[in-house]
């Protein structure tokens, strides 16, 4: 797999550096189409909605490229050119979009921006360092992987996360960086959608006047919570959780907006929103069409409905969502892939798969105290408490009305498909309404002048939280910055290393891997499966089975079945799994190679 190719190569300045022009180009892609196209929106939505198309472009293009497995050097080198325009417009209008306004700061305020600064910086590590989170390196990385080594877009059963392709439109945009040879460089692009996230709510905070020591508690806590600590990785969370706040923001504001900008602007705005939204998370869905809903309601209530207002909402969605829908119905005849597969006539998704997935995710329903404990360690809890301080805010009472009946309703759709129980599905709503109450606070909570007391409720609301940030952090020292602290970090927090590049010297070059495990894929020295009718143009396969979860033979394998060989290597103490969390240790199971035979 490409990740374990590039593991000796990884630097973090050049894979920092890679990461943050990938962004630039994608965003210079977006704005291009936007100034192309006559789209006028204000800073910072035009910022936001420039980089949100500029991915979509960029993974509509993978896409259309693998669908016809025309992904060859050349049309990589076309992407790179691409790519390459993009930076050069973005650079170009760099001064002229990124003006942020000057401010002076008094000594306290001096001190809420050091504050600030102090929350972002772990994040900002976090994102230098290589992937070690068992989602990136089970899937999350996997899929622009595969497409880059298959040269073209494969329907593959299992990771079954992987096998929801409409889910995974942010997750093609990653195949240029791969082809690179970055394959870790994704989580400094997620950084930078936490960084723009951070700078347009600033924007938007300093429109509407906001006290500069409410921007600090919002930006500060904007950036603490396990929420962060976990979700800044090659993972769409940042990409998906940006589209929803804008989606968020708009949604609450469109009376307001809409009489000073046009509504046509506004809906091409929300319609750009919605794909990213969908293609971020099956989870987020609902949270789309309520969005849409939501909009089409406005223009009732102002008599602009047409059809052509209706297209300016829908043409993404149409543009960039509908594509993969429908090469997932063809290739499986069910159009979101694994999800949903039993409602539809397929039988390259069978009932056994389904059955054994939905096993194998079998979710404990949590009692009240656990969904609190959880809540609260990924979000702050002043950020959990705004969903209800919001109905103090100074927006208009169907404005709020509005915003609540949409958070409800999804939070009921998420409790009924077992969604509930982690904080990662609930598409940043709690910041949502923190960020929107900070953005139309009520008078009574501007009057506090007092340092000592703005300082004590920092201390209150952020030290916690900062705290468990920088334990983390402290936690995976030292960091991988030299070779010898590479290979350390590497042994440490990476599943499978050693056995992985013991393999390397014993596998022939074309073979494949086979497991049923929940391991770590993307460091495999080979190409790797977890179905074993995935398989596909393997001279010869070899299976890793762990003690604990023994194989059944025999395997359906390239239409033979395959049984048991000789085994090649076995390790009584393989590393598994290992954990960023302090003092935890990592999970050793004994692991033994065979070879497969027909």
């Amino acid at each position: 797999m490409p990740s374990f190719l590039y593991l000796e190569h990884y630097f973090f300045l050049s894979n920092f550096l890679v990461g943050l022009t990938f962004f630039w180009a994608v965003y210079g892609c977006g704005l291009a189409f936007l100034d192309l196209f006559g789209f006028h929106l204000p800073t910072p939505l035009k910022q936001i909605i420039a980089v949100i198309l500029g991915v979509l472009a960029v993974s509509l293009t993978v896409q259309l490229l693998a669908f016809g497995f025309w992904l060859t050097p050349l049309a990589i080198n076309v992407l790179y050119g691409m790519l390459a325009a993009g930076l050069a417009y973005s650079v170009s209008r760099f001064f002229f979009h990124f003006k942020t306004p000057k401010i002076t700061f008094s000594t306290p305020q001096l001190i809420f921006v050091g504050v600030v600064f102090i929350c972002i910086a772990p994040i900002f590590i976090y994102a230098l360092l290589p992937s070690t989170k068992i989602d990136e390196l089970f899937y999350h990385q996997l899929v622009a992987q595969r497409i880059f080594m298959d040269g073209g877009l494969i329907f593959y059963r299992q990771p079954w996360e992987a096998a929801i392709p409409p889910h995974l439109i942010y997750n093609f945009s990653q195949v240029p960086l791969v082809s690179l040879g970055f394959t870790d460089a994704p989580n400094v692009v997620s950084f930078c959608f936490l960084g723009l996230f951070l700078w347009s709510i600033y924007q938007w905070m300093h429109q509407a006047g906001t006290p500069v020591f409410w921007i600090s508690v919002g930006l500060s806590l904007s950036c603490l919570g396990m929420y962060r600590l976990v979700f800044t990785s090659a993972g769409s969370h940042h990409f998906g959780d940006l589209a929803a706040f804008t989606a968020f923001y708009l949604s609450l504001n469109f009376t307001r907006l809409s009489q000073t900008r046009s509504v046509k602007s506004l809906l091409s705005g929300i319609g750009l929103l919605l794909p990213a939204i969908l293609g971020a998370k099956m989870s987020l869905a609902p949270y789309a069409a309520l969005v849409g809903l939501a909009a089409i309601f406005e223009l009732y209530q102002q008599k602009q409905f047409s059809v052509r207002n209706l297209l300016l909402l829908l043409w993404p969605t149409l543009v960039f969502y509908l594509p993969i829908v429908a090469w997932t119905y063809a290739q499986t005849h069910s159009p979101f892939g694994l999800i949903l597969s039993q409602h539809f006539d397929t039988t390259l998704i069978d009932k056994h798969l389904l059955a054994s997935t939905l096993q194998a995710e079998i979710v404990n329903t949590p009692t009240f105290l656990e969904h609190t404990q959880t809540a609260l360690l990924h979000f702050p809890y002043l950020v959990l408490g705004a969903f209800v301080v919001f109905g103090w805010s100074d927006y208009p009472l169907r404005d709020k009305i509005k915003m609540y009946l949409i958070a409800i309703i999804f939070l009921l759709i998420l409790y009924k498909f077992d969604l509930l129980y982690s904080p990662r599905f609930w598409g940043n709503l709690p910041l949502s309404f923190f960020i929107a109450t900070l953005l139309s606070l009520p008078k009574w909570a501007t009057k506090p002048t007092n340092f000592y007391l703005k300082a004590g409720l920092i201390l209150v609301t952020v030290l916690p939280y900062l705290g468990i940030t920088y334990l983390y952090l402290y936690n995976l020292r030292p960091f991988p910055f030299t070779i010898t602290q590479r290979t350390h970090f590497y042994r440490r927090f990476l599943p499978l290393y050693d056995d992985f590049r013991t393999l390397d010297n014993i596998l022939p070059k074309n073979a494949c891997l086979y497991t049923q495990e929940r391991i770590n894929l993307v460091h495999a020295p080979r190409r790797i499966f977890r179905d074993s009718l995935d398989v596909c143009d393997c001279p010869s396969v070899y299976a890793l089975e762990f003690k604990n979860s023994p194989l059944s033979f025999p395997l359906s394998i390239q239409h033979s079945n395959y049984r048991t060989g000789k085994i090649i290597y076995q390790n009584p103490t393989s590393v598994i799994s290992t954990y960023r969390t302090p003092n935890k240790k990592p999970k050793t199971e004994q692991l033994t190679v065979y070879e497969l035979q027909p």
